[in-house]
């Protein structure tokens, strides 16, 4: 978060990036994708009041990480500073609801944890990457991708047995892990370590200039991803009831999508015949777009509806594994390795956070209007950028400006 010197600085040990992304992970994978359950179950939120809860998380996510590189600046502390701090705060966070279950915690917590979360993994992303030549920059970031994907989705699944009670204990049981790890965020440097730069000018972007473009349109397509993404836990407590399929099926089925992207990154990972190739991009679109339709139209389709849901659930965990993997492939080496660039790429994520919920709300009235679900008229109007933004031409001021 501060101005790097021109002086080396040591590499991040990778285990510590690890161990703080699996607390980190889990802790506001927990927010992300379990709340909006945990909302209608323990406390009653209506589908509104889920919608706005993750349009204002969305918004927060979205300003916060926009600005990760400055706030260092701005009070003056180093990243290290940030990390610790972006830590303790997200514990103290969920504990609130833990400690003091009501709408207003969840309301609190939600936004407090999805601000400091945003300020958080650009600087991890960073440490991650910084003095690292592109090769093993792959090898750390498919790790890295693994760990992640996989510790938001355990949550998913123990949660049924507590969704009634509002889960206070796994909120607890996630600020605590979150000050287990506290002190390992003092093994950092002080600093991010700078991009690497090979003098030969074989990597970042002098090495890749065909990626420009794709860095421009995976982004796009993160960002349609993440408008998905970001609609689905608000509005599939209400699909799941509207389909009859039981309470304690919703979040483990949830999960299924989350466990075909993990296992879909992993495979990515290890190849490379994907890299550089528009078509990739657009079928992991197409999926991803199918997919969400499915599953939150299964009950309006023919037979029963946990078929269509399971099936579509597999189609958008592989098109969210596909998109994320890429743009965040390309923007490692078209980017390189500074906060900044971590910080735009969390900041897509984040406008698609808000775009979900934010279509998810235009989507009530669309549906009162014309007799359909909100789920329905949510997919519709989103339907429409997730079909023609990757298409758009790239224009050489986005390419410079990536």
């Amino acid at each position: 978060m501060t101005v790097k010197p021109t002086t080396n600085v040591s590499l991040t040990p990778v285990w510590v990036i690890f161990a703080i992304t699996i607390a980190g992970s889990s802790s506001t994978g927990l927010f992300w994708n379990a709340l909006g359950f945990i909302a209608k179950h323990a406390y009653g939120f209506s589908r509104i009041e889920n919608l706005t809860l993750y349009l204002a998380m969305g918004l927060v996510y979205a300003a916060s990480a926009w600005k990760a590189g400055s706030v260092g600046k701005i009070v003056g502390w180093s990243d290290r500073g940030g990390v610790v701090w972006c830590l303790l705060g997200m514990a103290v966070g969920l504990a609130v609801p833990g400690i003091l279950p009501s709408k207003m915690s969840l309301w609190i917590a939600g936004i407090w944890v999805s601000g400091l979360s945003a300020l958080l993994w650009p600087v991890v992303h960073a440490y991650l990457a910084g003095g690292r030549p592109p090769d093993k920059v792959a090898k750390v970031q498919g790790v890295f991708n693994l760990i992640w994907m996989t510790s938001v989705t355990i949550p998913m699944f123990i949660l049924p047995p507590f969704l009634d009670t509002g889960a206070r204990g796994v909120f607890l049981v996630s600020a605590c892990t979150l000050f287990m790890v506290l002190p390992l965020a003092f093994w950092l440097p002080c600093v991010t370590p700078s991009a690497f730069v090979d003098p030969s000018g074989a990597c970042g972007s002098a090495g890749h200039p065909e990626w420009q473009a794709l860095l421009v349109r995976s982004r796009r397509w993160l960002v349609v991803t993440y408008l998905f993404m970001s609609a689905f836990p608000p509005l599939l407590p209400y699909a799941f009831e509207a389909s009859g399929i039981a309470s304690t099926l919703e979040t483990p089925l949830t999960g299924t999508w989350m466990v075909v992207r993990v296992v879909f990154v992993a495979f990515l990972w290890r190849t490379t015949f994907w890299q550089g190739h528009r078509p990739f991009l657009i079928g992991a679109g197409l999926a991803g777009t199918l997919g969400f339709g499915l599953a939150l139209g299964a009950g309006f389709l023919p037979g029963p509806p946990l078929p269509w849901m399971f099936f579509g659930f597999i189609l958008f965990g592989l098109g969210a594994g596909a998109s994320y993997h890429a743009a965040l492939a390309y923007g490692m080496v078209v980017g390189e390795a500074e906060v900044d660039a971590g910080g735009t790429f969390e900041a897509m994520i984040g406008l698609g956070y808000a775009g979900g919920p934010a279509a998810g709300l235009l989507g009530v009235p669309v549906a009162a209007l014309l007799g359909i679900s909100p789920g329905v008229a949510a997919t519709v109007l989103l339907a429409g950028p997730a079909l023609m933004l990757p298409w758009l031409r790239v224009s050489e001021n986005s390419v410079e400006a990536s």
